[in-house]
């Protein structure tokens, strides 16, 4: 009977077994189909959440505003307001429509009182969106390439307590968003331009220099005696020598315009080929003793032969008691034939930095902000003027006083100064030059704004000098008649007749 029982018991362990584990299998069975659930609930979320977003972005409803804080280098840093019902979807689209705006919206300077400049859009026509609506929406989608250019600070958390606004909320971001890469890659796709290509001729040489006012500032000045008059003028090189903020503050500026493709004259090298060159003088004198005084800064135009120059001032502000800086600066684009301003930043000053991380290139480079591409813009649209109308520069034209009738001499029964005149006009662009004048006695002739082109025919830069040369060698090809020529500067030419 014994083992008939121990039978009866093991049946019933053995059952017992089996319910437990029906319940443990049941169980995880539930919770697998409720994991399951969830994933699938995430995951219908997340797309009902990225459908709202994208609904979202097919109006780009958001709102970019300049923003305190320091950018990396060819980045710009701002607050990007997003709307929508959802507070999460608007963070989602942050970085959407922080780069959208810089493409196409741009943003203003703040009104804080804190003077952070604003910025233009990189594509300023609107009719680029759907003529590249292809590119555009693979650039925007989910995961598209966007995301390579925007960066989020701080995890990409409000850095404010977002608005509500009747059922929708407003909600700030702070991002990053890196403009000159995104540049770059609207030149690869051929959306905008590149500066070379926006230029139907030569590409304006660049040097970058301190202005006048900052050298008077910092004790850079110099005197030259200008036939007994004395002026003041920049010491380039003592201020170069002087000033370790300065060679940092060129080399800033030089890398922001060799990105936008302008070829550079260096100011440091400049000076040095001047100073190497033991035969240039200041002054140079004809043998009638009529002169020609050049001043230091004409002769490094001369000798740098830079198309632009662009003058550049700063200086610096203590705020909150010395733990703080802030920086203030303005630059100008002069045409170094003319003295023509033709385009400029005015007086900016950046946001204050503490004393201990303030860095002058990425303060200087902070202060500009927007305002860079509107200046190369300028830059660009006063060159290509002049390559299409031709630079302006002054002649003198004077004679010996043995040359006995002067300009009024005849040749071929034409007098002297029309033939000079005739030359001008057949050598300038489409004829274009000032009416000359022409003294009483007949010895002396000036003409202004002389239109020349900027190359010759062999492609080579034109200058007032080189271009005279022309004038020079046909006078004395056709009419035996010698001269003497000199230049001031870049813009200026004067021809002596008569003789060397």
């Amino acid at each position: 009977m014994r083992p008939k029982c121990i039978s009866a018991c093991s049946s019933a362990k053995s059952k017992d077994n089996n319910f437990l584990l029906y319940k443990q299998m049941k169980k995880r069975l539930v919770l697998c189909l409720l994991a399951i659930a969830c994933v699938v609930s995430g995951a219908m979320a997340q797309a009902i959440a990225k459908s709202k977003a994208n609904k979202d972005t097919e109006h780009w409803r958001y709102e970019l505003q300049a923003a305190v804080g320091q950018a990396p280098h060819g980045c710009a840093l701002v607050r990007v307001w997003s709307y929508s019902k959802n507070a999460n979807v608007a963070t989602m689209q942050a970085g959407k429509n922080a780069v959208h705006g810089i493409l196409f919206m741009g943003y203003p300077p703040s009104a804080d009182g804190r003077r952070i400049p604003g910025r233009d859009p990189l594509i300023t026509d609107r009719v680029k969106e759907e003529q590249y609506a292809d590119f555009f929406d693979k650039f925007f989608a989910d995961n598209g390439d966007f995301q390579r250019y925007v960066s989020y600070v701080g995890n990409g958390m409000p850095d404010q307590a977002p608005i509500k606004i009747g059922k929708e909320y407003k909600v700030p971001i702070l991002v990053t968003v890196m403009v000159d890469e995104l540049r770059k890659r609207l030149e690869q796709e051929g959306i905008l331009a590149k500066m070379e290509e926006v230029m139907k001729g030569k590409m304006p040489t660049i040097m970058v220099v301190p202005s006048a006012m900052w050298c008077n500032k910092n004790g850079f000045l110099q005197v030259f005696d200008n036939q007994g008059k004395k002026e003041y003028v920049p010491d380039y090189e003592k201020a170069l020598l002087s000033s370790t903020d300065l060679s940092v503050a060129i080399n800033t500026i030089n890398t922001l315009m060799a990105n936008r493709g302008f070829p550079l004259k260096d100011l440091e090298a400049s000076l040095k080929t001047i100073k190497s060159e033991s035969a240039e003088d200041a002054m140079m004198t004809s043998k009638s003793g009529e002169a020609i005084a050049e001043s230091p800064i004409d002769i490094l135009r001369r000798v740098a032969k830079a198309d632009i120059w662009v003058e550049i001032e700063w200086f610096t502000t203590p705020q909150k008691g010395g733990s703080q800086v802030s920086l203030t600066y303005s630059m100008n684009a002069l045409d170094a034939y003319s003295d023509v301003v033709v385009a400029g930043v005015p007086p900016t000053t950046g946001q204050a930095e503490y004393t201990s991380k303030f860095q002058l290139p990425i303060a200087m480079e902070s202060a500009i902000g927007g305002q860079f591409d509107p200046f190369c813009k300028s830059l660009m649209s006063y060159f290509d003027k002049l390559n299409k109308d031709g630079r302006a520069i002054k002649m003198r034209i004077l004679t010996w006083d043995g040359f006995e009738d002067g300009l009024m001499t005849e040749y071929d029964g034409d007098e002297l100064h029309e033939i000079i005149e005739d030359w001008v006009a057949n050598n300038t662009m489409n004829g274009k030059f000032g009416s000359p004048d022409i003294s009483p006695s007949g010895n002396r002739m000036t003409i202004e704004q002389v239109r020349i082109p900027l190359q010759n025919e062999k492609g080579r830069d034109l200058d007032a000098r080189s271009w005279a040369r022309g004038l020079q060698k046909m006078l004395r090809n056709k009419y035996s008649i010698e001269s003497n020529l000199s230049s001031k500067g870049l813009g200026q030419l004067q021809l002596i007749i008569g003789g060397k």
